[in-house]
């Protein structure tokens, strides 16, 4: 068995008893004395409130409602504050069953750091054994009492408190919101520095020596049994051993998550919480050093202030890290959560002991008047100043976070927190910290009430936008706010931060750019129609995706800037402003998608150049898979430029609406898009979105002759393609047959062959007889569908459809007229040529019967080939040669077969010309 120090007297136990009672008379002195009158009697009252049910006092639910106050009897100055309430009210005899074992008071009360925002944060500690209904009674009563309070202006918030539970890690933090599984051992820390007593059971912790922290359990049990300590006298609200890796992660993300709206306060129970764990696991929990001030005699509420003893050990820690900077920041941390601005203060306020404090503070930090007058404008620092603030703020919490993230990996075996709390608060932090390029960030996480400005200078330099607050001028020093080639960027900037309101006026440098004061006022009218920035907690549990997309055409940009400069601008019947007039201009020249997200996020992503509609689309399409179960976000086009804007706008919302709609489909075909004088081809393959470009009409070709899997046909934009044989071509394509079309224009013959999947070649001939060429190509191609019939199983002929282009009458559109198949393409060819390819690339010519390998003839097999074919010519004329088969291994696609059969055929008629007879 251990053995233990020698038992305190009970004494000695009624000694500390009375010194902590002794401290907290003066907390509770101090409390009052920064409240009104009626605040006071509202704390003056509180308990007499629970103890008892009274139909003329608030909170009185029925006369059965729980209630009474262990070993509780109202003093004088809560008799006089109940009959300054009800008076002629006369107390009931005291509660058979008193059901509530102590009443505390929690938080900033009594501290340096209490304000006249402070509010009443009161545990009602139960008993344990009421039922549902009777908890829900005194949660009645409970509001009733709040209410009643509110309408004294004093804020009062109940907390029913199970303390079985509490001990046992299912907590709620001390301002009511849930804190999960992620800090329990923390709260008990905060709560035996900072609780104040009202009524019923003290503590029993503070029976407990600091030398028997880490076995109260055992010790408590033997004051018991040596009856040194009466059991009805003291609760048990927890004892701190130790305190758990895991609450240190969970407490850290907390603090962040709550500093987002109030960081100054957060940051210091975020140092404290790295503090901690630095000491882990040997850890002097701060609550002890107020149980040894307590225990060892001297305690004041001065010295023992909860906020003091905090700031003092975080100081002690940076100044030994050597940072004066984050020094200065956790004390003006401290002294923003004083909340007490101390060149603003009347001399009634000056005289008061938080101002003594704090200006004795101030002074030992080395703090002048002209800082503390600096600080104390917080609300009307400048943005800029605000923005570095703010870094420094988001720098020290993530530099924090950082640390507690290393501790979580050396400790994960330790560390059980619930993986959703965990997953919430991370992205929590990722949402409000998370810097990307274009995200909009939020620059006054509750420094300043508000950064509305009456005016607003934008100025454009070197093709990047500045944003300044105020009034600027070109020769002024000032820093801009943000900088960014994105307009809309800096408007979403300042909509976002609150710059923007009603009356601000905005100016533009230089007076003459591209930017004119009507397409501004339009963008600020979208911007001050967005709504403001929203964080669902449930939409935390999932992936962030966007609710909404605003696409900002055009902002800033003169399309047809040269011609507007000369008072010009084209005219043409062809007004897609996707390729618009004979020129096929691209009148969208830059896009900025404002994309708002389920996590609240804005991010601003800009696109420039040709690509920019395909780069929109892109972004719009990575979200197709989410758009097939919930819908696309709501998204809008925006555009105000100088020239044709109400067009652009209609195009290019013309142009979303169709492509979304296309791509909704389970199994969309690609899709071909004609941008001024590129060529844009979305398709979808392994369930991501796949965007090629071809930068001229050859480069398409090459695209479209690309061997496919399996049929799809081609959805064409409304406007691709407009003059071009190859949009009749694409919609007439058909499954299972093979389709040539031809075009004969001006000196040429242009052939376009389909195969059974959609895949298409392209052939140009000169102008001579048709016959001659088309005849051979035919052949070609029955030749291989015999082959392949057979090889394939199939019963019939693949059908061949054969069909001539031609421009329509006054038309740049195209119609197909059905040609017969010619009866010589059956019988055979005067010279059969036909060539194989095996898989190892090596090439054997059958002409005639004769046989031609590569690997007699090497390099000469060309020249041996060619001149075999003039030998069985009746003339020597140097014409082409025609293969009429291909076998190319393991290989039966037509389009890699007339391409190879291409390729071969212009060797060997260069070779037979080029050959001397």
């Amino acid at each position: 068995m251990v053995k233990h120090d020698t038992l305190p007297s009970n004494t000695a136990i009624l000694r500390w008893r009375d010194a902590f009672l002794a401290l907290n008379q003066e907390r509770l002195d101090a409390t009052r004395s920064q409240m009104t009158k009626r605040q006071q009697a509202v704390i003056d009252v509180l308990a007499v409130l629970l103890h008892v049910n009274h139909p003329r006092l608030p909170g009185f639910v029925t006369a059965d409602t729980p209630c009474g106050v262990r070993g509780f009897t109202p003093s004088i100055a809560q008799r006089s504050a109940l009959h300054t309430l009800a008076r002629g009210v006369q107390l009931p005899r005291d509660p058979a069953h008193r059901s509530i074992h102590a009443l505390y008071l929690m938080g900033s009360l009594g501290s340096v750091a209490q304000s006249s925002s402070s509010d009443l944060d009161v545990w009602v500690c139960h008993d344990e054994l009421l039922r549902p209904q009777h908890l829900a009674a005194l949660r009645q009563k409970c509001d009733l009492i709040e209410q009643w309070a509110a309408q004294q202006n004093c804020e009062v918030h109940f907390f029913l408190m199970n303390l079985t539970e509490f001990r046992q890690g299912q907590s709620r933090s001390a301002d009511g919101e849930d804190c999960g599984s992620t800090q329990h051992l923390l709260l008990l820390d905060e709560f035996y520095r900072s609780a104040l007593w009202l009524a019923g059971a003290c503590p029993r912790w503070w029976a407990i020596p600091l030398s028997e922290e880490t076995r109260a359990d055992s010790y408590w049990q033997r004051l018991v049994d040596n009856h040194i300590v009466s059991v009805d006298q003291w609760l048990d609200v927890g004892s701190i051993a130790t305190i758990p890796a895991a609450e240190f992660v969970g407490a850290g993300l907390w603090q962040l998550n709550k500093g987002l709206a109030n960081p100054y306060k957060s940051l210091l129970k975020l140092l404290l919480t790295r503090h901690y764990a630095s000491q882990y696991p040997r850890i002097r929990p701060l609550c002890w050093d107020l149980k040894e001030q307590v225990q060892n005699g001297g305690a004041n509420f001065k010295n023992c202030d909860a906020y003091r003893l905090m700031l003092g050990r975080i100081q002690q820690q940076l100044q030994q890290e050597g940072n004066a900077q984050r020094v200065e920041l956790v004390r003006r941390a401290f002294y923003y959560k004083a909340d007490l601005p101390l060149t603003e203060l009347n001399k009634g306020q000056r005289d008061g002991w938080r101002a003594q404090e704090l200006l004795a503070l101030t002074s030992e930090w080395g703090w002048d008047q002209n800082q503390l007058i600096a600080l104390d404008q917080r609300q009307h620092w400048s943005p800029q100043t605000v923005s570095r603030e703010r870094n420094a703020l988001v720098s020290e919490m993530l530099s924090s976070y950082r640390y507690l993230a290393i501790f979580s990996q050396r400790y994960a075996s330790r560390i059980h927190i619930q993986p959703r709390d965990l997953k919430v608060l991370g992205n929590r932090l990722t949402a409000a910290f998370e810097t990307r390029p274009g995200k909009i960030i939020q620059i006054n996480p509750g420094i300043r009430s508000e950064l509305e400005q009456e005016k607003i200078t934008l100025n454009l330099k070197n093709s990047h936008w500045q944003l300044y607050p105020g009034p600027w001028r070109p020769n002024d020093n000032q820093a801009p706010l943000r900088q960014s080639e994105s307009l809309v960027e800096l408007l979403a900037f300042a909509r976002y931060n609150g710059l923007l309101h009603d009356y601000t006026q905005i100016a533009l440098y230089p007076q003459h750019n591209s930017l004119t004061q009507y397409e501004l006022r339009e963008l600020l009218g979208v911007m001050k129609q967005l709504p403001s920035p929203k964080l669902n907690n449930s939409a935390l549990t999932t992936e962030a995706y966007p609710l909404a997309l605003h696409i900002f055409v055009n902002a800033g940009v003169d399309p047809q800037h040269q011609l507007s400069r000369r008072g010009m601008q084209k005219i043409s019947n062809r007004d897609d402003s996707l390729g618009y007039s004979s020129t096929r201009e691209n009148l969208v020249h830059t896009a900025d998608v404002l994309s708002i997200n389920s996590w609240g996020e804005w991010q601003v992503s800009r696109y420039e150049g040709h690509s920019a509609i395909a780069d929109i689309l892109a972004q719009m399409l990575t979200h197709r898979e989410l758009a097939r179960q919930q819908g696309w976000p709501e998204w809008y086009v925006h555009c105000h430029c100088v020239s044709r804007a109400i067009a652009i706008r209609e195009r290019v919302t013309e142009l979303l609406t169709d492509v979304t709609t296309h791509f909704s489909q389970p199994q969309p075909s690609p899709y071909l898009l004609q941008i001024g004088a590129d060529y844009h081809l979305l398709e979808i393959r392994q369930r991501k979105l796949h965007i090629e470009h071809a930068e001229s009409p050859q480069a398409l070709l090459t695209l479209l002759a690309r061997p496919r899997k399996r049929y799809q046909t081609w959805q064409l934009d409304r406007h691709a393609l407009p003059d071009s044989p190859l949009r009749l071509i694409l919609e007439e394509s058909r499954s299972g047959i093979w389709q040539v079309y031809y075009w004969r224009d001006k000196d040429y013959i242009f052939v376009y062959v389909c195969d059974e999947r959609g895949a298409l070649f392209f052939q140009q001939w000169p102008e001579s007889d048709l016959r001659q060429w088309l005849i051979p190509l035919l052949r070609f191609m029955y030749r291989l569908d015999q082959r392949w019939q057979y090889s394939q199983n199939r019963v019939q002929a693949r059908p061949i459809k054969l069909a001539e282009l031609k421009l329509k009458p006054l038309s740049y559109e195209f119609e197909c007229e059905r040609r017969r198949m010619p009866d010589d393409v059956q019988l055979p060819a005067a010279i059969d040529l036909h060539a194989v390819i095996d898989n190892q690339r090596h090439m054997t010519f059958y002409c005639n019967g004769q046989e031609f390998r590569q690997s007699m003839y090497g390099d000469q097999l060309f020249s041996n080939v060619a001149n075999h074919v003039r030998e069985l010519r009746h003339n020597a004329a140097a014409y082409d040669c025609r293969l009429t088969d291909l076998i190319l291994a393991d290989n039966e696609q037509l389009v890699a077969h007339l391409t190879v059969r291409q390729r071969l055929e212009k060797r060997l008629s260069e070779t037979l010309i080029s050959t001397p007879i």
